[in-house]
């Protein structure tokens, strides 16, 4: 009943040529499968990631592009009745928000009630040439932006290319922030807050400063070492006009801001939300529809995607930070009862992070890191809040 309404997820991508895609529409449907585990839920412990997890959703055979499935969905159900749903969504038709708003609406359909919002379709409405005209109408250079996300990203310095670093081991891990420690945090990055910042700074700025801060610390970089800080920025609210509500599809941006570690590390975590939040700022309607035009003029659009066979590097010195903090796991029913939590099974290598909720008003940090340095991340990542038990 959900794929009646989220008709575009049984369908299968179309590759055309230098780097096109299209999406056909054409039934092909979802990937379900049925597994039974004979271990209980809680022989898996905490929700810390393992090799098991990985058992726990579709495998899928990314060799045959046309025929993938655009939604693998694995039910397990283990010894002592309690279900786990693996759910694998293509990035290439859903960001977050949308993939999440599916899974909501499944859920309430599941539980036999109706479906709440309806998707949007209609892409079109996020095509340049289809929208209300901007109110300057003066394009801006994307690539000269402060919150450019076609910044090149630096290698560590005395290196040729970012090989070395890919090709180390890397460790998974989930550390834990409670309510007392995020204010902990929120209070540190306030002090001295510049007139500029109108609203407090928000969970994500504030352990966003925090990792990036700690990485540059584990990693034992110079302070002439430049990193990068890439994370999502969604903006169906954001564009103006904002997207209908219920849209379906990429609303989605990559962003990027850049420091040295010198300047990370001898500064506060102040400074550090603060550029957080210039970059943040500096995304725009303005912004946006540049960005929505460039893409549209590219001749070649390869360059700019992402595949299993063609992932940017975007580890050492750099680090990536996503948030699920919005997104409501703890209320989904499917009618067998409230999810006990959700947790990322895969990450895209060294220096990625998730941020989530858990039922505890806690924040959950998905961690990968290499495993030279995930020790003294780790020992860093919770070393301030000495500072906080010695205020108590």
């Amino acid at each position: 009943m959900a794929l009646v309404h989220f008709y575009p997820l049984a369908g299968r991508i179309v590759l055309m040529e230098v780097g096109r895609m299209e999406l056909n529409c054409n039934s092909a449907g979802a990937q379900l499968l049925e597994a039974v585990c004979q271990e209980t839920l809680d022989q898996i412990g905490d929700f810390s990631p393992s090799p098991m997890f990985h058992n726990l959703v579709p495998s899928l055979n990314y060799n045959d592009m046309e025929n993938l499935p655009l939604l693998a969905i694995q039910v397990t159900k283990f010894k002592d009745e309690n279900i786990a749903l693996g759910i694998a969504i293509s990035h290439i038709i859903a960001d977050g928000q949308s993939a999440f708003h599916f899974i909501i609406e499944w859920a309430r359909l599941a539980s036999g009630n109706s479906i709440f919002t309806k998707p949007f379709l209609d892409r079109r409405v996020l095509r340049g040439d289809t929208r209300v005209p901007r109110s300057g109408g003066e394009r801006i250079d994307v690539n000269s932006h402060a919150a450019n996300p076609h910044l090149p990203l630096p290698i560590v310095i005395g290196e040729t290319s970012a090989k070395i670093q890919q090709e180390k081991k890397t460790s998974i891990d989930l550390l834990k922030l409670s309510t007392k420690e995020i204010e902990f945090l929120k209070s540190l990055a306030s002090d001295g807050m510049v007139p500029v910042m109108k609203r407090p700074y928000s969970t994500f700025e504030v352990i966003s400063a925090h990792l990036w801060r700690c990485a540059c610390r584990a990693r034992l970089l110079i302070h002439e070492q430049p990193t990068v800080l890439s994370f999502p920025i969604n903006f169906h609210k954001l564009i103006q006009p904002p997207l209908p509500v219920g849209y379906f599809g990429n609303a989605m941006l990559y962003i990027r801001s850049v420091d040295s570690s010198g300047n990370l590390l001898t500064g506060t975590l102040a400074n550090t939300a603060a550029k957080i939040r210039k970059t943040i700022l500096a995304v725009t309607s303005e912004f946006l529809y540049s960005e929505v035009e460039f893409l549209q003029m590219q001749t070649d659009l390869s360059k700019f995607q992402e595949r299993h066979d063609h992932m940017e590097y975007l580890g050492n010195p750099n680090l990536t930070i996503s948030s699920w903090l919005t997104f409501p796991f703890n209320d989904l029913d499917f009618g067998w009862g409230k999810s006990l939590g959700m947790v990322e099974v895969s990450h895209n290598g060294d220096g990625d992070f998730v941020l989530c909720g858990d039922r505890h008003s806690e924040v959950v940090v998905s961690v990968c890191f290499q495993e030279e340095y995930i020790k003294s991340f780790k020992y860093y990542f919770y070393e301030i809040f000495g500072d906080m038990n010695k205020e108590d």
